[in-house]
């Protein structure tokens, strides 16, 4: 069997994170277990256009690319109408990573009209507060959804979500349904290497993403700035766009005086440098009410957790069992939760760290294996079934 994927983005894509970095891990797991699989994707890269021999996911895994133009982000390009239904055509079941972007919608009106088997990976995209936002706000990405994403979304043999808060906006747009798949994200600890103690004084915090209002950064660093020590310094790194969110943002760099630095986009090698020398790295995606929660589970985690490093995390990601492991604080998204986190993480001796970092580092052995994790979708998406696609989810939603 030939399971066909279809992403928006993939590695070494840069510039487009989670989900392609998702679409790879789980593409590398299901090679190593032996399967076949084709995979089509725009050729995006902020580096500019990717070529197929860049792309490395196994010898078992036929990589087709096709040219991106016009609404990147989106991964427009009409070169994806023939791969996609050729691989829809070929391909006895496939899987969609993502909702909302050219490919990933016309997949799934393909796989709709030619009768395909087909699961969806939400990524993010149905977060409750997204979608209210999305309703509110965004008159025609609401009709885009309404239109498009739903319907094709009811068709679907499951639907894959990696934390709770996920599977409940999943099922608030489209009803109570036993086909949401609930299976984290994985990641291949072997390529990590678990870093020393930070040398020198005070505390370092690192923030990696976009520098935008739904990640949060500007409220946290509001709060840090309330509870920072002499020696306390938050590394930042990331793309920006410019806007008056950014414009507050460099505002606040200042205001800090040399203690937050701000490092733009980064290499890989340099991602894994600023995490060793980080003591924890922080996640405060929905911190802000005005950015709504859109992080469905937060891969930067999971890395700062695989190199040792515990985390800060808002409540209400797929994390929020995190502190009673031991790996690291959750904080409710309010000014004075996120400085009782920083209280907690400033007052712990290099001992009590490194349990929380061992900690970090045994979750992600054992519990976020992408073999094994990828075992579980690859066992929903191709278990036999009647050739007949399932009936529509349930109605009844507030949102219709």
């Amino acid at each position: 069997m030939e399971v066909g994927i279809v992403t928006t983005h993939i590695p070494p894509a840069k510039g487009y994170g989670g989900v392609s970095v998702t679409a790879s891990v789980l593409t590398k797991a299901w090679a190593e277990r032996g399967h076949k699989m084709a995979l089509v994707s725009s050729d995006e890269s902020i580096d500019g256009p990717l070529r197929i021999e860049q792309v490395k996911l196994g010898e078992r895994v036929d990589v087709q690319l096709y040219s991106c133009y016009g609404f990147r982000r989106w991964g427009f390009g009409l070169g994806a109408i023939p791969k996609l239904v050729k691989l829809c055509l070929k391909s006895p079941v496939v899987y969609i990573h993502g909702i909302a972007t050219w490919p990933s919608t016309l997949a799934a009106i393909l796989c709709c009209l030619l009768r395909r088997p087909f699961m969806v990976a939400v990524h993010g995209g149905l977060m409750p507060e997204h979608v209210d936002l999305i309703r509110r706000k965004k008159p025609h990405k609401w009709l885009y959804y309404r239109w498009l994403t739903f319907p094709t979304l009811r068709r679907a043999i499951a639907v894959h979500c990696t934390s709770d808060t996920e599977a409940e906006g999943v099922r608030n747009v489209l009803g109570l349904d036993s086909r949401i798949l609930l299976v984290p994200n994985g990641i291949d600890s072997r390529e990590f290497h678990v870093a020393d103690y930070p040398a020198g004084e005070g505390m370092q915090i690192c923030f990696l993403g976009h520098v935008q209002q739904e990640k949060g950064i500007n409220a946290f660093i509001k709060a840090w700035l309330k509870v920072r020590r002499p020696n306390d310094r938050l590394v930042i790194a990331g793309r920006s766009v410019d806007g008056d969110y950014f414009e507050e943002f460099q505002t606040l760099v200042e205001q800090a005086q040399g203690a937050i630095s701000y490092r733009g986009y980064l290499q890989r090698d340099e991602v894994m440098d600023l995490l060793a020398s980080s003591h924890f790295l922080v996640l405060p995606s929905g911190l802000e009410e005005a950015g709504g929660m859109r992080e469905n589970f937060g891969n930067v985690v999971a890395e700062a957790m695989a190199v040792g490093r515990p985390v800060l995390v808002a409540k209400g990601l797929a994390w929020d069992h995190l502190q009673a492991l031991g790996a690291g604080f959750v904080f409710e998204r309010n000014v004075a939760s996120v400085c009782g986190a920083l209280w907690k993480a400033q007052a712990l001796d290099r001992s009590e760290w490194q349990r929380m970092s061992a900690n970090a580092r045994q979750y992600v052995e054992q519990q976020l294996d992408p073999v094994k994790l990828g075992d579980k979708v690859w066992q929903i998406l191709t278990k036999p079934g009647p050739a007949d696609l399932p009936q529509p989810l349930r109605e009844g939603s507030s949102y219709e």
